[in-house]
């Protein structure tokens, strides 16, 4: 199942005309509490509501009840709102396929938190970032894209960590067996060169950041 989260980050008008095209082939539309604005905003209607509520009127709340979205409350502290509706959709809903727009952007501690959830359930089920510059992935042994629009874009690795085995083929500067870790050696800045990019990892916690242009 394909599962499109929206949360409550800003959004620009290109990161917008990406979630209306996810929108249309996603299976199942969730906003992630106050992402229910946004969808709303922009004539989405989300099937499921997921969070503790606290960005939410409970006019609003009503509102997107009457317009047969599901309420389904997650008011643990202990975690983030986003953390908490990926473990839902994941378990309750059997997502094998995540797309989630609104997380990044604004305070930088913010997007660690939401890089830390990627982590964290990355290796349940594929989960892909979205925003105005690019996409964004855990590497769970090898990741790989292919497509003639691929030629010419930037490629970045993102290091949580020690990373190591790295081989990344098809970019202007590849990588065999390399490693890398924070503040020793960043992989950022990358340029795909060939119509098809792979990167593998042999252990570690590693980011794709594949932007849109």
């Amino acid at each position: 199942m394909h599962v499109v989260l929206c949360a409550n980050a800003p959004f620009s008008r290109e990161a917008i005309a990406l979630l209306r095209e996810a929108a249309q082939t996603a299976e199942l539309l969730v906003a992630v509490d106050g992402g229910a604005r946004t969808l709303m905003r922009y004539d989405l209607t989300p099937q499921l509501v997921t969070g503790d509520g606290d960005s939410l009127t409970i006019e609003e709340q009503e509102a997107l009840a009457v317009a047969g979205a599901e309420l389904v409350p997650t008011p643990d502290q202990d975690f983030t709102d986003l953390d908490k509706a990926l473990a839902y959709v994941i378990e309750a809903r059997g997502a094998t396929r995540i797309t989630v727009f609104g997380a990044t952007g604004g305070r930088l501690d913010h997007t660690y938190s939401v890089f830390s959830v990627l982590i964290k359930h990355g290796r349940s089920a594929p989960i892909e970032l979205v925003d105005e510059t690019a996409t964004y992935e855990l590497v769970v042994g090898e990741w790989q894209k292919s497509g003639e629009n691929l030629v010419g874009r930037t490629l970045s690795l993102l290091a949580f960590g020690r990373v190591e085995g790295i081989t990344m083929i098809g970019v202007r500067w590849p990588l065999t067996d390399a490693w890398l870790a924070p503040g020793l050696r960043d992989g950022t800045l990358n340029e795909i060169n060939e119509d098809k990019v792979r990167v593998q990892v042999s252990s570690g916690d590693l980011i794709v950041m594949l932007h849109h242009l």
